[in-house]
């Protein structure tokens, strides 16, 4: 799953709208993706938003229904990710009865939360931490954010942080992107996949450090976890190596 579609926003048939349920259709082609009801986030002018949305091929439009939103945005440009595939569509005899399952579907997506964990060390932060963060937070309901220990950055970097883990984790809180921040375990790292079975776990494009004994972890325990690798943000100014080097040559002069 975790597919993404695009689009710009359209009038739709306004079925949904009657029954008392506003959506935000996008025009999507026939076979891009199976007919069903899907759990999606939506991001509307770089904010994120929880829903359910439906595909239904012989219309060709994508209707989402956007949980605690009420603005009209025909003619925006929207980008959604399908968290996963709720129900087939099927037929109703009546009103009431697809007013119904409509409720259900908003209950069951609202209760089943959707993890995604994120790793790091978060030294001196930048805009390439928050371009990772946010495009990692697009994939959740719930985005947690591990902080490396200062002795596992120096594990699998070679060095110490300028910044000890107490200070990185409140600079990183300071963001306000992940709704759950902690430092990790400083022998046991794999902990936090077993708290929060994630469905998603997202290292951005040069991490390295662990990543095999995280992918044997996931084989081994036979759970249902991707990676997903977060393209970089003007990575030839935005890294922190580079930004280390340059306060290194500032201090010099």
């Amino acid at each position: 799953m975790n597919e993404i579609i695009k689009g710009k926003v359209v009038h739709g048939n306004n079925i949904s709208g009657k029954l008392g349920f506003r959506t935000v259709n996008i025009d999507l082609k026939k076979g891009e993706i199976e007919d069903g009801v899907y759990k999606i986030n939506i991001k509307i002018k770089s904010k994120i938003y929880h829903g359910i949305g439906t595909y239904l091929e012989r219309n060709e439009t994508f209707e989402s229904h956007i949980f605690d939103f009420n603005k009209n945005i025909y003619g925006s440009f929207v980008e959604i990710v399908l968290l996963k595939k709720i129900r087939n569509n099927k037929k109703f005899d009546n009103k009431e009865s697809l007013i119904k399952q409509i409720k259900k579907d908003i209950k069951e997506v609202k209760k089943d939360k959707n993890y995604v964990v994120t790793f790091g060390t978060f030294d001196i932060l930048h805009p390439g931490h928050n371009y990772y963060l946010n495009t990692a937070k697009f994939y959740s309901d719930k985005l947690v954010t591990i902080v490396a220990t200062d002795n596992n950055v120096k594990k699998f970097k070679g060095h110490f942080p300028i910044n000890n883990s107490s200070t990185r984790l409140e600079n990183l809180k300071k963001l306000k992107i992940a709704d759950i921040t902690m430092v990790g375990e400083e022998k046991s790292p794999m902990k936090i996949i077993e708290l929060y079975n994630p469905s998603i776990i997202c290292l951005g494009y040069d991490q390295i450090g662990f990543t095999s004994t995280l992918e044997k972890y996931i084989s081994e325990n036979k759970l249902n976890t991707s990676i997903i690798r977060i393209p970089p943000f003007k990575e030839d100014i935005f890294k922190s190596s580079i930004i280390k080097e340059k306060m290194v040559e500032v201090k010099s002069l």
